[in-house]
């Protein structure tokens, strides 16, 4: 799932080290990867919260699997411009956050913060389907688990290639090989 989350979440994570000087990149990729963390918990504790009000059969968790794998692929679509159809698919953030993305992605702290933070508003096909997970659990606390846990294992990835993040992202080849392994999991 860390491959085909940086694809789609690389460039908030480039934008909020592009400013930084390269002795701070490291404790601003830090910084980003704790938001992140943060965020996606505490969105996992609310679905399983809102997951608890509803009642989903096994079938209809079925069917919202079979949705997250479709959307993974219109995703995987999107980002190799098969047709501009595609983009109309792709969940973007509201127009506030891309203001808010532009006055702090040049701060050397709050910056990678909320744009960390921020990544809830911008999920990758992947991160869909353990949210669905997370509604199917029906428990804020399991549901707070399972997108920690998510995280935490992309969690690595980001880190390590944070620093490198903006020359991942130029390479058509990493968008190749992201799109390749977001269709094989879709």
């Amino acid at each position: 799932g860390g491959i085909s989350c940086l694809a789609v979440q690389g460039g908030l994570l480039a934008s909020s080290l592009s400013s930084i000087p390269n002795s701070n990149k490291l404790r601003g990729t830090l910084v980003f990867v704790i938001a992140k963390i943060i965020s996606y918990t505490t969105l996992g504790v609310l679905l399983g919260f809102f997951g608890n009000r509803l009642s989903i059969s096994t079938q209809v968790q079925g069917w919202l699997q079979v949705a997250a794998g479709i959307y993974m692929l219109v995703t995987a679509a999107n980002l190799l411009e098969i047709h501009p159809l595609f983009r109309y698919f792709v969940i973007q953030p509201p127009k506030w956050a891309y203001k808010l993305l532009k006055r702090e992605s040049s701060r050397e702290v709050t910056g990678p913060a909320v744009l960390g933070a921020l990544t809830v508003l911008v999920p990758c096909g992947i991160t869909q389907g353990m949210m669905i997970m997370a509604i199917s659990s029906g428990n804020p606390i399991s549901g707070g688990l399972i997108l920690l846990a998510f995280t935490l294992g992309t969690s690595p990835l980001f880190f390590l290639l944070g620093i490198t993040a903006t020359q991942f992202m130029k390479r058509r080849a990493f968008l190749f090989i992201s799109t390749a392994l977001l269709i094989f999991i879709g």
